[in-house]
Parts: structure tokens; C-alpha cells; sequence
């Protein structure tokens, strides 16, 4: 995905990875049941930081991480060294793997960039596994809404025309195939919407 200057300092600093870590990332491991060892895809890695922290709380064998911005595979390949985690620049849109190539992919905070993101999904389940899980933490149009929201439209990046409901995005997903398991939302001290949505592919 393509940043402004301030989403990059705000999405790539130390109290974000934090967050991260400390908060995102125990809440999503309690919401997934996913055995270790797995071949996993990041849609939108950005500095690689959400790539460690799936290694961290997941343990696959192998992590293949991607970002539109070739910046920020430059950045995620000179921070992390880890032989097992592959950095790859490529687009959401039109994924460069074979079908059934992957038992689960994440995203954090990228869909809702992608103009295109029906596309994005449709290629999102080709490369997963039937039974596959998908794990989702993002945002919507609802969340640029609030009053907060205008603000931060003021200096992101993102193609508000296009760009779905929560509830469009649920049932894309059933439309695609996948089955919706979990879904929660949040809004921390009422400024800042955003959900978890853990799907699975059908077998």
C-alpha cells in the first residue's frame, strides 16, 4: 500500500508496534485456532514489523510477506533477517502465487487502500487452501465518518470513493466463498473504529 509521510510515521513507530504486540496481536491469537508450522501470506507487511509478530504468536513454517511499495520491502528486508520470512513486492489486485498455495492469510489495516478490494479478495481466496483461514483487523468507510475521521482524512491516503462498509465487506466475503466465523468491533476512547473479522475458506 501506498502511504502518506504522517500514516508512515504513525503506522512505524515503537508505541504502535506496541500496541501490536501487547494488545492486537494477543486478542487476535485468542480469536483464531490455527495449528503451527502453516505456510502464511501478509498482504501489506509494510517494515515487516506485523511479519514478526505472526512468527511471534503463530509459528508457521514458512511467512511469504508482500507490500505494493517497493520502499517498504527495501526497509523490511534490511530490518529482518529471518531466513524464513520472504519479503516480495506485489499487488493485492493480482497476487503472484499459485492457487491453494497457502493455509492462512493475514491483513492488517491494508484492504481498505485497495481500490479494487473485491478483486483483492477474489485473489485472496484463490491462493488460500480450502478450509484456509483469513485474518482480517481493518478499517471502513464508517470510520472516516466520525468526527475524528474527517480529521484524519486530512493527511491519509485512501480511496474514500470505493472504499466499503463493514457490512459490504462481510457479505463480499460470504459472496466469495468464505465462511464468516468471528467479527468484532472496536472503537478505543471513541476515536478510532476498526474491527476483526476471522473467515475461512470452504472446503
Amino acid at each position: 500500500m501506498k502511504l502518506s509521510k504522517i500514516e508512515f510515521i504513525v503506522v512505524n513507530n515503537p508505541i504502535r508496534n506496541f500496541i501490536q504486540d501487547k494488545i492486537e496481536f494477543r486478542r487476535i491469537r485468542k480469536m483464531v485456532d490455527m495449528p503451527e508450522n502453516l505456510n502464511v501470506l501478509e498482504i501489506g507487511c509494510g517494515t515487516g514489523n506485523g511479519s514478526k509478530l505472526i512468527k511471534k504468536y503463530f509459528k508457521p513454517k514458512k511467512i511469504t510477506s508482500i507490500d505494493l511499495d517497493e520502499k517498504m520491502i527495501e526497509i523490511a528486508n534490511k530490518k529482518n533477517k529471518d531466513k524464513n520470512i520472504k519479503f516480495q513486492q506485489a499487488d493485492a489486485e493480482k497476487l503472484p502465487f499459485k492457487n491453494h498455495e497457502f493455509d492462512a492469510v493475514f491483513e492488517f489495516t491494508v484492504l481498505h487502500h485497495v481500490t479494487d478490494w473485491n478483486k483483492a479478495l477474489k485473489e485472496i481466496f484463490r491462493v488460500l487452501k480450502p478450509g484456509g483461514c483469513f485474518i482480517i483487523e481493518d478499517l471502513s468507510i464508517e470510520t472516516f465518518k466520525t468526527f475524528f475521521g474527517y480529521f484524519y482524512r486530512k493527511f491519509s491516503l485512501h480511496p474514500y470513493e470505493t472504499m466499503y462498509r463493514k457490512d459490504q465487506l462481510v457479505e463480499s466475503l460470504i459472496n466469495t466463498g468464505f465462511t464468516v466465523l468471528k467479527l468484532k468491533v472496536y472503537n478505543p476512547l471513541g476515536v478510532f473504529k476498526y474491527f476483526n473479522i476471522i473467515a475461512r475458506k470452504k472446503s
